[in-house]
């Protein structure tokens, strides 16, 4: 509680003290605060600017990459999703998801079916997921649940189950690597071994 006392309305030079200290106070407290205030604001846009993640929904996609002036790879889903965030972006893909490769004078080479994917552009990496099929020009079929395609590479893997099928026999087995073509390939754990007719 304030006591308030009366000055000689003649007598301007002299502050009321207790009001003029109580007012100091004050706005010291408000100067300080502003200013946390806006240290706070300043620490929170550079952490905003930091973690800023945007997402670009798409339907009906075609999107085509390009290697060497050539298109090398056409991706077509009903759904995308990117998602940027600072460097790197990634776009997940609901199904059917339909992916082919081609060689550098537009003839395909193999063709990529799967119920959802995820593509990240700056490591030109795939990864398939559920229903996977991959067949090949020279009739190689691979069926599997999960896929990982490095495409600068060339490369395949998985540690799932696959059935790999050509025009004379079959092998399943879990876990595989090779190149995304399957000529050359390694099934890690062989589980059957067919010759058809």
């Amino acid at each position: 509680m304030f006591r308030v006392s009366a000055t000689p309305a003649t007598d301007i030079s002299a502050p009321n003290k207790p009001w003029f200290f109580a007012t100091s106070i004050i706005l010291l407290f408000f100067a300080a605060c502003t200013d946390l205030d806006d240290l706070e604001a300043d620490i929170a846009d550079e952490q905003l600017a930091d973690s800023l993640l945007s997402v670009t929904e798409s339907t009906n996609v075609t999107m085509d990459l390009i290697e060497e002036g050539h298109r090398i790879v056409t991706i077509n889903t009903p759904l995308a999703h990117t998602y940027h965030h600072e460097e790197r972006a990634r776009t997940e893909m609901d199904g059917p998801v339909n992916v082919i490769v081609r060689d550098t004078l537009g003839n395909t080479k193999t063709e990529v079916n799967s119920l959802k994917a995820t593509y990240w552009s700056k490591d030109s990496e795939f990864h398939f997921r559920e229903d996977v099929v991959v067949e090949t020009d020279e009739g190689r079929r691979l069926s599997t649940e999960s896929l990982n395609w490095y495409q600068k590479d060339r490369k395949i893997n998985t540690d799932e189950f696959v059935i790999i099928t050509t025009e004379t026999d079959s092998i399943t087995g879990y876990g595989l690597s090779g190149d995304d073509d399957l000529r050359n390939y390694t099934i890690r754990t062989v589980t059957g071994e067919f010759q058809l007719n």
